[in-house]
């Protein structure tokens, strides 16, 4: 039985997703309290199924299916700050270090972290599992939300998107806008135009919905 205490804040995320650690580690930050943030995942693979994608685009959503498998079977046996910790171990070497992944880095991750075989990731066993955590990000969201998505005491936001970790300061006051406007009823959206820094793996960017 999980006797976690339920976490104030919830973050569904897909791992490929070039900008979500960067919002991830923001709220733990932020709050000052890593047991506050919990991270569940989303999947990108799901999210675009049927879409016409670039090559470079339906490369990334295999990626996505191959992570969710992973961080699926991961799941089953991490505790709340391990499966944090893979999660920092995975954005390290798939986005910042740009490394493929392929059955070198699932080896990698799942020995590090106690993974049975590599052969998890070509378990479609472990699709449903993605399947049900990607469903309850929709429905927190009331719709089609891309990564990350941010339950806020039940307001769910799609973003804030960060293409980098904001100071200390700067974060905290970012998470105090963020609840300000969850506790507005009639705000609905805004997006800044003209980004001022481009993410941590721009080269991986493509028109997926993140």
């Amino acid at each position: 039985m999980n006797t976690e205490a339920p976490p104030a804040i919830t973050i569904w995320l897909d791992p490929v997703c070039p900008y979500s650690w960067s919002t991830a580690q923001w709220l733990r930050d932020a709050t000052g309290d890593t047991a506050a943030v919990r991270w569940e995942q989303m999947s990108l693979a799901i999210l675009n199924e049927g879409r016409d994608l670039p090559e470079r685009a339906r490369a990334r959503m295999r990626d996505s299916r191959t992570a969710g498998r992973l961080f699926a079977r991961l799941s089953q046996t991490l505790d709340h700050d391990r499966r944090w910790e893979a999660l920092r171990a995975f954005t390290r070497s798939y986005h910042e270090d740009g490394r493929t992944l392929d059955d070198e880095l699932v080896a990698a991750l799942q020995a590090q972290f106690g993974g049975p075989v590599a052969q998890d990731t070509t378990d479609e066993s472990l699709d449903a599992a993605v399947l049900e955590s990607h469903i309850r990000s929709q429905d927190a969201a009331g719709g089609t939300g891309g990564s990350p998505l941010i339950d806020l005491g039940g307001k769910v936001f799609h973003g804030p998107v960060l293409t980098a970790v904001p100071e200390p300061t700067a974060g905290r006051e970012l998470l105090a806008a963020l609840d300000t406007l969850a506790a507005v009823d009639a705000f609905a959206s805004v997006q800044r135009l003209h980004p001022a820094s481009t993410p941590p793996s721009s080269d991986r960017k493509e028109s997926e919905r993140e």
